[in-house]
């Protein structure tokens, strides 16, 4: 079979022509084909032949249109071509605008080509442009792209206005000037979802914002431009980061302890540092004797200056104690075995000493020790004697009720007196005691001094509270006069400290006119002031009469009606009382201790020296006549000294 065009001549395989005119048929069969389309005006209008029996046998050509016709009826004709079978298939296509345009009507009819004669094939096309601008209305089976067919402005070659309408049917008014970009915002936070489809438009849809980036767009409380409102594990301003500022989770930071490690949530308004190091226990040495033993926590670097991580010291109280240190006869465990003087010959029965001065009627109210077996009396009605050994040496004149001494490691002794005034002398010196007026004249009950070269620095303490202080410069001309600290308006009875820095001082505070017991700690750094410590419900009145400070954690005080004071660390707390053969409790007038398990004390309505073991009180010696004043260079070098003349040694 052969396919021949039939009227207006288009060379193409399949001959096909569109002719208004009606042509007569060849001799041989043929199909005429009427091509019909109504109400719009094609821009393209094609006919397709397909072999049935053989459908990869096609041909398509363009059917020529009258461009000013809405309404036409085109003619083809088509005749067979050898090699075809007679059974085709014929479809008819409309485009819009062009044959590159949408098609916006097809129809499709099966037809055979007859051996003679002419068979008719009506074919019909229908799109609608009512509002004839060259667009189809986009609904239908073959919809074209005119959005709006009743008006003839709107359509896609229309420019876009802000007028609310799309007029170029492409993305409503996305694409008009002036024109934005809305997010769907369902929290109403004031930020869309970005993830969401976005709407174009000249006005802002109901429920759409400008501004994208909320990443959680069904919580209110997560948007962007804020800081992150709580710790919880959720990115709450968008910007990428979970729980960063003002928490900032995830960054590095140490512990407490110095351990390295990252920021986490600790609840919903605060973060902790999380480490996964452990730390290590440090310790310091706070009785000076070069041995740790005071822990200070855990670490796990930078730990306070000096600490080491070996526990090398039982005892931190005192300075004749430690792990490394050998045992002496001393009452005290001294290598930290449990075990207190073991394995010592003779330690059980070594005996007190007494040395009397005469005449008896000499009552010495303060005792200085010094290193060589060594030390200085003084007491009342201007008796003060220097003591080398077994020799004691008065001095023949030095007047004063002397109550409160201290001694240089060489043998300089100073003196307070009940006057308010201080002398100061070497054991070498033989003339007469020379009197340097204080500040007031107010009895000077208690000192400490701190040597430094040749220089002295002496603190002392009077009956009207004043916190006094005596620079002086050994071998200078002239020496500066004592001078007033401050004045704290107690009867204070006592000062001691290791250092400038770690003076206590101890007296009776007047309430209500009853007195109570008051302790002062000093300044710890330059420009500090008198600071009171609190010492809590003692049960007491009266006075504290002695203070010694064997580091700043380990304090005693003693005073009225037995009153025993321990400060461990910052916290006073009460010890046993020294109470008398009556049980009534006995006013202890001094004491010297040298660790928290060695501490000695004299007392009132007794003779008996006092002895505290760190858990009970013993007599550890009774001398014949009433106590008033201890001192002593170490646990094995204890000195008491009292009334009729009485100096009491234990010197084992």
């Amino acid at each position: 079979m052969r396919l021949f065009l039939m009227g207006c001549v288009l060379a193409v395989v399949v001959s096909v022509s569109g002719c208004r005119k009606q042509e007569n048929p060849p001799n041989a069969g043929a199909v005429r084909v009427l091509v019909s389309y109504a109400t719009f005006r094609p821009g393209c209008l094609t006919l397709t032949v397909t072999d049935v029996d053989e459908p990869s046998r096609t041909e398509t050509a363009d059917i020529r249109m009258e461009p000013s016709a809405r309404s036409d009826v085109r003619t083809v004709a088509i005749l067979g071509r050898e090699g075809w079978s007679r059974n085709l298939r014929l479809t008819a296509t409309a485009n819009e605008r062009s044959c590159n345009g949408p098609v916006v009507a097809r129809h499709e009819v099966t037809t055979q080509v007859p051996t003679v004669g002419t068979a008719t094939v009506e074919l019909d096309l229908r799109a609608l442009d009512l509002d004839d601008d060259g667009y189809v209305t986009s609904e239908g089976a073959f919809p074209g792209s005119d959005c709006n067919d009743d008006d003839p402005a709107i359509h896609p070659g229309a420019t876009e206005l802000c007028d609310g309408v799309d007029n170029n049917c492409v993305n409503g008014e996305a694409d008009a000037p002036g024109g934005a970009t809305y997010y769907r915002d369902a929290d109403g936070d004031g930020f869309g979802d970005p993830s969401a489809l976005p709407n174009l438009s000249c006005t802002p849809p109901a429920g759409y914002v400008l501004e994208a980036g909320d990443c959680n767009d069904q919580n209110p409380n997560i948007h962007p431009r804020q800081t992150e409102l709580v710790c919880d594990g959720r990115d709450d301003n968008c910007d990428g980061f979970i729980d960063n500022d003002p928490f900032d989770v995830g960054t590095q930071c140490q512990t407490e302890q110095n351990c390295a490690g990252s920021k986490q949530c600790a609840s919903t308004e605060l973060t902790t540092c999380v480490s996964s190091e452990t730390p290590r226990e440090w310790f310091v040495d706070e009785d000076g004797d070069g041995q740790a033993g005071t822990s200070v926590g855990l670490w796990c670097a930078n730990p306070p200056q000096h600490a080491v991580e070996d526990n090398t010291d039982c005892d931190e109280s005192s300075r004749f104690v430690s792990n490394t240190a050998t045992e002496v006869c001393d009452r005290l465990d001294n290598d930290c075995d449990g075990q207190v003087d073991e394995d010592l010959a003779g330690c059980d029965t070594v005996a007190w000493t007494t040395a009397n001065a005469t005449p008896s009627s000499i009552v010495w109210e303060t005792v200085a020790a010094y290193p060589g077996n060594k030390g200085w009396l003084a007491g009342r009605d201007g008796h003060v004697a220097h003591v080398d050994g077994g020799t004691l040496t008065p001095v023949a004149d030095c007047p004063g009720q002397w109550m409160s001494s201290w001694v240089t490691n060489s043998g300089r002794v100073f003196l307070g007196n009940s006057a308010g005034k201080f002398t100061t002398r070497l054991p070498t010196d033989t003339g007469a005691c020379v009197n340097v007026n204080g500040p007031g004249s107010a009895s000077i009950n208690g000192m400490v001094g701190f040597e430094s070269g040749n220089s002295v620095a002496l603190y002392a303490v009077d009956s009207q509270g004043r916190i006094l202080r005596w620079n002086y410069e050994e071998g200078a001309p002239t020496q500066a006069a004592p001078e007033e600290l401050t004045r704290l308006n107690d009867n204070l009875k006592s000062i001691d400290g290791t250092s400038p820095r770690t003076l206590f001082a101890a007296g009776a505070e007047a309430q209500g006119g009853t007195n109570h017991p008051v302790v002062w700690r000093g300044p710890t750094e330059d420009g500090g002031t008198w600071q009171k410590e609190a010492l809590g419900n003692v049960g007491s009145t009266e006075f504290l009469f002695g203070i010694q400070v064997l580091s700043p954690s380990h304090v005693y005080a003693v005073g009225d009606k037995g009153l025993f004071l321990e400060r461990a660390g910052t916290t006073w707390s009460v010890k046993p009382a020294i109470t008398l053969p009556t049980s009534a409790p006995a006013d202890i007038r001094g004491l010297v201790a040298f660790g928290s398990k060695a501490i000695y004390a004299v007392s009132s309505g007794t003779n008996n020296i006092h002895f505290f073991n760190g858990t009970a009180w013993s007599t550890a010696f009774a001398p014949s006549s009433p106590m008033n004043a201890l001192s002593g260079t170490g646990p094995a070098d204890v000195w008491v000294a009292g009334h009729s003349g009485a100096l009491v040694r234990w010197r084992p």
